[in-house]
């Protein structure tokens, strides 16, 4: 698709069409079936080391380049997302540990915030899959809506990687959505994206 296509970005196609062959009839006995263990793996397993070893690239010296306002941006961000979202579903009601799972995944890191919040607080399996759902809904329809809205914000290249970075919660949702804007946008938003990962293990 990307090579007939090369204005959709490969990670961007990917997700599209996992998502539309998930729901085929044939595949999706297949997904619910003998290839859940795989996809299970892959979903957690390999995206947890996926997400250390891009953390491993991230350097001091990295940090301090995108500059201590970048720095003030990131801890502000997640700090209101989390404690903004988690008074919200309380307001409004949700049951369980769901208010605190959703904060967790929107203002750190998506599923992988969820599921590390939710082993250390022994949350319901229900509330994780419900916090997973939203988070996963939310990054997949940012990976097409953030791209559409580069252009008439008028933000150069950097700054979408560093809106991206600091606003989209998977760190895969993160990689697709900037590498639209090219390599400039795609370094500044996993460096980013990056610090906010760091913050899961004080979060937790």
């Amino acid at each position: 698709m990307h090579r007939l296509l090369p204005a959709v970005p490969m990670l961007t196609a990917a997700v599209a069409l996992g998502l539309l062959a998930a729901h085929l009839p044939r595949v999706r006995d297949l997904v619910h079936g003998a290839a859940r263990p795989g996809l299970s793996l892959a979903g957690r397993r390999l995206m947890r080391l996926g997400i250390v070893l891009l953390g491993l690239k991230l350097s001091l010296g990295d940090v301090l380049g995108v500059g201590w306002a970048a720095l003030a941006v990131v801890l502000t961000t997640v700090a209101a997302t989390f404690l903004g979202t988690w008074w919200l579903g309380r307001r409004i009601g949700l049951p369980g540990d769901q208010p605190l799972l959703i904060a967790a995944g929107y203002s750190i890191c998506g599923a992988s915030a969820v599921g590390a919040v939710g082993q250390a607080r022994g949350s319901d399996e229900r509330d994780s899959a419900t916090a997973v759902t939203l988070v996963t809904l939310c990054g997949t329809l940012a990976i097409v809506a953030l791209p559409l809205l580069q252009h008439p914000l008028g933000l150069a290249d950097e700054a979408f990687g560093r809106w991206v970075g600091a606003s989209v919660h998977d760190v895969g949702q993160v990689v697709a959505a900037a590498q639209t804007a090219g390599d400039a946008a795609l370094g500044e938003a996993v460096v980013v994206k990056l610090m906010r990962v760091a913050l899961l293990a004080p979060l937790v």
